[in-house]
């Protein structure tokens, strides 16, 4: 059995010191290689006033930078703290130059990102200055150990999982290939000894909960006596996402790479009524350790992940960034003009899998139709200006050009449904009191004319669609609760009985669907409850 220590201890766990060294006798040995250290950065960097414009690279800098650093001598350096990239790149640096620092003084790769939790647990020679260990209370570092164990408790049983894993790689990988199966955490089997192997599965696991198809496998042990249960998708995503959120606070995964596809898969569930909140904030932090890592650069040879992979990966994190942002009305985090792709023709980027090319081009589509959505003065708000200028595409016209043509039909009808709720959006209505007192006065224009069309036309289809099987992706419920949207305006604005029965009809078929999402989304039952209590305000009628 494991020994369990209080974190701060820096002993085998009863109190012992390792090799009888002491804390002082570790910071003592800090003076010489600082020093050391400090006249090496004044001979190869240049001070603040003289600092190059570009930015360092996370794994490296290059030969030009290289050359133009060694050629620069400065009086005194100060250099600026940009992140745990940059201490990276520097450490990469004297690497490069062949200079070597003691072991004692160079922390672990997991260290760099470690929140102040981790901190604590780590011994005195990889601790960071000014971190002590009486900067938790005692009982907080005696709790957190046991976090981690009940943390990795909870799992399905192997079975189950192996299904679930099936099941994800069949639904969602086609489309957003976040994970990438061959790496440490998912190679390895499951273990307590390297935490991430389970948190990884875990990950997994929450975003399957949402396919129907995975039902009959959302077994988790009990708390009490560790028998396996059978759940609602509710039920298990939200325990799931518990744990998960325990262990992305205490560290538990201490590869940034892995850490960046556990925050994204993170942010296919939200729980409640600030779930949104902690989605986004998710999403951002996905974003943030992407950065951290350089993925917004091209891959060199010889690093950690290569070109292919980082292509995928941005451009899962760049679909999924705007698919966040249209959901919970929050800002994007990553802008085109900000990162490398290559261009659309090269071959790394028409190797992608075609369901991914196609969701890419609908969220570079979405993109720019959330920028009619910028905040602007109350008085521009009332305006009926905000559509959609530019031509746009048909769906199968897009199918086509990704070579995307023999996608799984439940892959097709998502992205279909993604391209319909974009379609929707893409018309921003006026203000209720300016469509009640639009008179005949002012003619709109033909744009304006094709955007309120497809605005209708797009939420009837969104219905249609969702009667189909769906790949369950995070904008499932924001789409039929759009679709409710514009059935409930049609119904309150129409002044033909005709239209107003169709209107109805809409409305119905909407909080059906809604209805039938419920079980597994939070946001489709409250979508639903708001939907018949309007329902009931517009006709009268009881439900």
């Amino acid at each position: 059995m494991k020994r369990i220590r209080f974190l701060g201890d820096p002993g085998d766990g009863s109190g012992h010191g390792i090799g009888g060294e002491t804390l002082a006798q570790h910071e003592g040995a800090k003076h010489p290689v600082t020093m050391a250290v400090s006249d090496l950065l004044d001979e190869q960097f240049p001070a603040m006033d003289e600092q190059p414009l570009e930015s360092f690279d996370s794994r490296g800098i290059d030969n030009d930078n290289q050359q133009a650093l060694s050629s620069i001598s400065a009086p005194r350096l100060t250099i600026p703290f940009a992140g745990p990239s940059s201490a990276h790149s520097l450490l990469s640096a004297y690497a490069t130059l062949g200079i070597e620092m003691d072991p004692a003084r160079q922390l672990p790769p997991s260290r760099i990102l470690r929140p102040s939790f981790q901190d604590m647990r780590a011994p005195p020679s990889e601790r960071r200055p000014g971190v002590a260990v009486g900067y938790l209370p005692m009982v907080v570092r005696a709790v957190l150990p046991y976090l981690e164990i009940e943390c990795l408790q909870v799992l399905p049983p192997q079975q189950d999982l192996d299904a679930i894993i099936e099941i994800y790689k069949h639904e969602i990988h086609p489309i957003l290939p976040i994970v990438d199966f061959e790496t440490r955490a998912l190679v390895e089997t499951a273990s307590r000894e390297n935490p991430a192997t389970i948190v990884f599965r875990q990950a997994i696991c929450l975003v399957v909960s949402k396919s129907p198809s995975a039902r009959q496998y959302l077994n988790l042990p009990e708390s009490e006596d560790g028998q396996f249960t059978l759940k609602t998708p509710r039920e298990f995503a939200d325990r799931l996402f518990g744990v998960l959120k325990i262990a992305q606070d205490i560290g538990l995964v201490d590869d940034r790479i892995e850490l960046v596809q556990v925050l994204a898969l993170m942010t296919f569930h939200s729980y409640g009524p600030d779930g949104d909140d902690e989605v986004a904030r998710l999403c951002c932090l996905a974003v943030h350790f992407a950065y951290s890592s350089g993925l917004h650069y091209s891959s060199q040879p010889g690093d950690a992940i290569s070109e292919a992979r980082r292509v995928e990966l941005l451009c899962s994190l760049f679909s999924l960034d705007k698919i966040v942002a249209m959901v919970t009305g929050r800002p994007t985090m990553i802008h085109i003009n900000e990162i490398y792709l290559p261009s659309h023709d090269d071959a790394v980027m028409r190797a992608l899998p075609p369901g991914l090319i196609l969701l890419f081009r609908l969220c570079q589509m979405l993109d720019r139709v959330l920028d009619l959505y910028q905040a602007r003065a109350p008085n521009e708000t009332v305006k009926e200006d905000c559509i959609w200028e530019a031509s746009w595409p048909e769906f199968e016209e897009l199918v086509k050009d990704c070579k995307a043509q023999t996608m799984h039909p439940s892959t097709q009808a998502c992205l279909e449904l993604l391209y319909n709720v974009v379609g929707v959006i893409s018309y921003r209505p006026p203000e209720i009191e300016m469509i009640e007192t639009r008179g005949t006065e002012s003619t709109p224009s033909t744009e304006t004319q094709s955007s309120r069309i497809r605005h209708k036309y797009c939420a009837q289809q969104i219905s249609s669609i969702l009667d189909l099987q769906v790949t369950n992706l995070p904008f499932i419920p924001y789409a039929a609760s759009l679709s409710l949207t514009v059935a409930l305006r049609s119904l309150k604005h129409t002044s033909l009985e005709t239209t107003r029965k169709a209107a109805r009809d809409d409305v119905q078929r909407s909080l059906k669907t809604l209805d039938a999402l419920a079980e597994t989304y939070w946001h489709a039952e409250q979508a639903s409850r708001v939907g018949h209590q309007l329902l009931q305000t517009y006709d009268g009628d009881i439900y």
